[in-house]
């Protein structure tokens, strides 16, 4: 069952992104929400809601000790940070 993604749904997902980049969230926690996100993913997601879905998968695959240390979790999580901060004009 897909979720339609309503404004509030972006700036949640912004306000724990920015915690886990900051440090003041662990990748088990960000990972658990994005996986509880996950389930009500569309087939294939409106314009409007891509940048929130591709957030919440680039999540799920980034959010890991590996990545962290080589710096793939800040640059791509930073960047979709961004364009969610965007999408919540």
């Amino acid at each position: 069952m897909s979720m339609e993604v309503s404004q509030i749904n972006k700036m949640e997902l912004a306000e724990q992104l920015e915690s886990y980049l900051s440090g003041k969230m662990g990748h088990e926690a960000i990972k658990s929400h994005a996986w509880s996100l996950s389930d009500a993913s569309p087939k294939e997601p409106t314009a409007t809601d891509k940048v929130f879905w591709s957030s919440v998968f680039s999540i799920i695959h980034l959010a890991d000790d590996k990545h962290w240390k080589d710096g793939c979790t800040q640059r791509d999580l930073g960047e979709l940070l961004i364009q969610l901060k965007g999408s919540n004009s």
